[in-house]
């Protein structure tokens, strides 16, 4: 008797310092596995070299961002170093319901709200090696200066204390291995049981099958 089970889609949320290697992680993600999909949060920040619109973020205004909170099109929403960042509520809503995993990149704030209102799904976080790596990074972007750096070293060192957040935690020696990690947490997690909703028909011919003792 084999149960044709259905499968609610499933949300894995990656978070990690910035500068730790979230943003390279998730895309070499999304190249491994094209089935799983990506939600493009919004943001106020200027666009950085090699992003693309709608594919890395949706890039608008801090007025049609403000205006998205009242509106109460988002699903989580964080200022970060005076950048807005939020996930919009209907994309992810529509890809879970038709049973395809999603993959959220999401600041610690972001996470923090998800937590708060118990949202479902894995929560992943993605350490640096060292602050020294860490500090070498931001610096290899060469787009802020030595006092932003300086704060996201500081904001770095206060989200690392919170690691109690998430499911699982990865440190980031280098990006391929991280994706590799990762892939293996999805194939995990897409086996629990937790994930898998039975149909009540199929149950139901189940419990009467004259092959059951």
């Amino acid at each position: 008797m084999t149960i044709n089970g259905a499968k609610k889609g499933i949300p894995f949320i990656i978070s990690a310092p910035s500068g730790t290697g979230k943003t390279s992680t998730c895309k070499l993600l999304r190249a491994k596995l094209p089935e799983l999909k990506f939600a493009v949060s919004h943001t106020t920040r200027a666009k950085r070299n090699g992003e693309e619109e709608g594919l890395d973020y949706y890039f608008i205004s801090e007025e049609t961002f403000k205006q998205k909170i009242s509106n109460g099109d988002f699903l989580e929403w964080a200022q970060v170093h005076n950048n807005f960042y939020g996930t919009a509520i209907d994309a992810i809503e529509k890809t879970i319901a038709k049973g395809d995993d999603v993959l959220l990149e999401l600041d610690i704030q972001g996470v923090e709200s998800l937590r708060d209102m118990n949202f479902s799904g894995v929560f992943i976080f993605i350490l640096p090696p060292s602050l020294e790596e860490l500090q070498r990074r931001l610096e290899t972007r060469g787009t802020e200066s030595p006092e932003k750096i300086k704060g996201r070293i500081e904001t770095g060192k206060n989200e690392i204390c919170q690691y109690k957040l998430y499911d699982y935690v990865i440190t980031n020696h280098n990006v391929e291995d991280t994706a590799q990690n990762i892939m293996s947490i999805i194939k995990t997690e897409k086996l629990r049981a937790a994930h898998y909703v039975p149909t009540a028909q199929d149950l139901q011919t189940l419990l009467h099958s004259n092959r059951i003792i």
